[in-house]
């Protein structure tokens, strides 16, 4: 499988070598890419101090603050490569002129759009510890910028950071369609489907200690936990001029299926590695999806220096899932550091439960763009949610649940001088909470939306001509969701995020690139069970602390064929059980690269070594519930990229 792979990706680029050359995923850098440290990504490699999946101390895609191109999108799946660019994070001033921006940030995905001229992309790398992986990307301009094509699909047989190993396919396409000036339609649809991927195993401690540390790369799951899913998302988005108003509009439909899901739980694991009690979550057949989408009314006009935008709204999504009916098998005491392995036992699932949501909004808002002076956000939209979960046991009463609160936002910025301008916000949101771990007793469970506020200020400062600070705090108040002492997954308080933010990008010199930032964080948790010391102030497994720097140094200021690159991230301390009595501790990693950038035969290539983790850090991941991960250990890696 491993030679196909390259062959895949090898056959056609030996076959296209003559074509004219056309920069396409050879010249990506996320670090040249990013205007601030934020979060970016573009392709696989991102920067910033934020990712899609954690902002501020909260996942804005679980929370239904997604994006693509804008519009709202409500994601369930990954989406495959094949069809996007990378996706930004927009925070603070970042969020800037984005229709109402939720309060815990926003995950806005670039969606791939071919123009005009013809070219194709091929990669080959070798991955995690060896596991091969390859691509091909075409884009084909069928009537010139009026009507092109975009096709892709790639593969890697994983080899994982924890040992075991899985195979992943993905595939999309992407038909962008000009007929007029100003008007343009985008469709798109993409895939992904994991096979044989067994699943590691979770440790929790017995006592007010770190878990003993398991040799990397030695699998300690169990040989039949192997997940299978797939997953999709289709879309289309339109943009169309109707006199001195622009109609956009765009509807997608993310869907996963899942059709078997483990975890592996070693629970009261001691100092020895010794672990009282093994459990594995047997799940499967489960079904998630959500069609979502907004129509929106643009009209802008200008005068004297000021620009001002109207925007009527309406969007919405109806969120499907299946869940429940899984299967604890209890295997008894076991091991953390040396594997056991057991025979699979029989597996017999149970009826899903169904949860259905609707949420609709109609929203107004208000854009003032005032040159050399400042500008002026302002958004309300009128929100009806309806949440209805039937459980198959009949002895449990079916949920409604509803609300139609008025949201709103508000933000302004002033240009104070030419090189320093302030800005301040506020909004309120509506969000799902997130549902309940593996490890609760009622695992899997979506408690209804909840209600977010945020008030931020900060600014924006041109320390050079090329390089940009920006510097902000924030407050973010929600409810606190999570394990009660009797592993019911539950609200348990009031959540307040407060935090100061800080980013600093640009060009120290010609070819010499910064990006780097810090988030500090000071969540506290407010409430009864905190009252009673049913658990502590702080919540499980949040960083009051991440900085991360990334440095890109091309030769010959910033022309030349080679580069270097160096990433850094440092994680404070965090609480690693409810009563914040056990910390888990900080962690540093260093990330090593080059690029070398050459032509043959008419084609650009682009040869790139990393090293990830290069002092081989041993590190923790810590969850919300106070399960144990390992990081990942030092990591060679070798991609060959080639556009033609």
């Amino acid at each position: 499988m491993r030679q196909r792979l390259f062959l895949f990706a090898a056959l056609p680029l030996l076959a296209l070598l003559h074509s004219p050359a056309l920069a396409q995923r050879a010249a990506e850098n996320a670090t040249e890419q990013s205007s601030d440290a934020f979060g970016r990504q573009v392709g696989p490699e991102r920067t910033g101090i934020y990712t899609i999946d954690d902002v501020r101390g909260f996942n804005p895609v679980d929370a239904g603050n997604a994006r693509i191109e804008g519009f709202y999108f409500d994601q369930i799946a990954l989406i495959p490569m094949r069809i996007t660019d990378g996706n930004t994070v927009r925070v603070g001033i970042a969020a800037q002129g984005y229709l109402f921006p939720a309060p815990t940030g926003l995950a806005d995905h670039d969606m791939t759009v071919p123009g005009g001229d013809a070219s194709a992309s091929f990669e080959i790398d070798t991955g995690q510890f060896g596991g091969p992986g390859a691509s091909v990307e075409i884009k084909l301009p069928v009537l010139g910028e009026r009507l092109a094509l975009s096709l892709g699909t790639g593969g890697r047989n994983m080899q994982r950071p924890e040992g075991g190993d899985g195979k992943v396919r993905n595939w999309g396409a992407t038909v962008v369609a000009r007929p007029g000036a100003d008007t343009e339609l985008l469709v798109f649809y993409g895939g992904f489907r994991l096979r044989g991927e067994e699943v590691r195993a979770t440790l929790f401690p017995a006592g007010l200690f770190e878990p003993p540390r398991p040799e990397r790369r030695k699998f300690l799951g169990q040989q039949w936990t192997q997940r299978e899913n797939f997953g999709e998302t289709t879309g289309a988005i339109a943009r169309v001029p109707l006199g001195g108003i622009k109609l956009e509009a765009g509807l997608f439909l993310s869907r996963r299926e899942q059709d078997r899901i483990y975890a592996d739980l070693v629970t009261q694991v001691a100092t020895d590695g010794s672990a009282a009690r093994r459990v594995i979550i047997a799940d499967g057949n489960a079904h998630d999806q959500s069609l979502s989408g907004e129509v929106r009314a643009v009209r802008s006009w200008a005068s004297d220096g000021m620009t001002h935008t109207v925007t009527a709204s309406l969007r919405g999504r109806h969120k499907q899932r299946n869940f429940g009916g899984s299967q604890s098998i209890l295997l008894g005491a076991s091991s953390a550091l040396v594997p056991d392995f057991r025979a699979a036992p029989a597996i017999t699932l149970g009826a899903k439960n169904h949860d259905d949501t609707r949420q609709t909004g109609i929203g107004l808002a208000y854009s003032l763009a005032w040159a050399e002076v400042g500008s002026l956000d302002l958004g309300a939209i009128k929100t009806r949610y309806r949440k209805r979960v039937e459980f198959a046991d009949v002895l449990l009463p079916d949920v409604r649940s509803a609300a139609s609160p008025v949201l709103w936002n508000a933000m302004a910025t002033i240009r104070v001088m030419r090189t320093l301008t302030l800005y301040a916000g506020t909004s309120r949101g509506m969000e799902e909470a997130l549902i309940a771990p593996d490890i609760a007793s009622n695992r899997s469970e979506a408690p209804p939306a909840i209600r977010t506020s945020q008030v931020e200020a900060g600014l924006r400062y041109a320390v050079t001509r090329n390089i940009g600070l920006v510097a902000g705090g924030f407050s973010i108040t929600k409810p606190y969701f999570n394990l009660d002492p009797q592993a019911r997954y539950r609200e348990l308080g009031k959540l307040v995020n407060r935090g100061i933010e800080l980013s600093i990008s640009g060009e120290l010199a010609p070819g010499v690139r910064l990006v780097g930032g810090t988030i500090l964080l000071d969540p506290h948790i407010k409430g009864e069970a905190v009252d009673n010391g049913l658990i502590g102030p702080r919540p499980v497994g949040q960083v009051r602390r991440r900085t991360v720097a990334n440095l890109d140094w091309r030769l010959g200021a910033g022309k030349g064929a080679f580069s270097f690159d160096l990433g850094v991230e440092s994680l404070s301390s965090r609480f690693a059980n409810a009563a914040n009595t056990l910390t888990a501790p900080a962690r540093t990693t260093v990330n090593l690269g080059a690029r070398y950038r050459f032509e043959m035969a008419g084609a650009k290539l682009l040869l790139r070594p990393r090293i990830e983790n290069l002092f081989n850090e041993y590190g923790w991941l810590v969850s919300s519930s106070g399960g144990w991960t390992y990081t990942s250990g030092r990591t060679g890696l070798i991609q060959l990229v080639a556009d033609i």
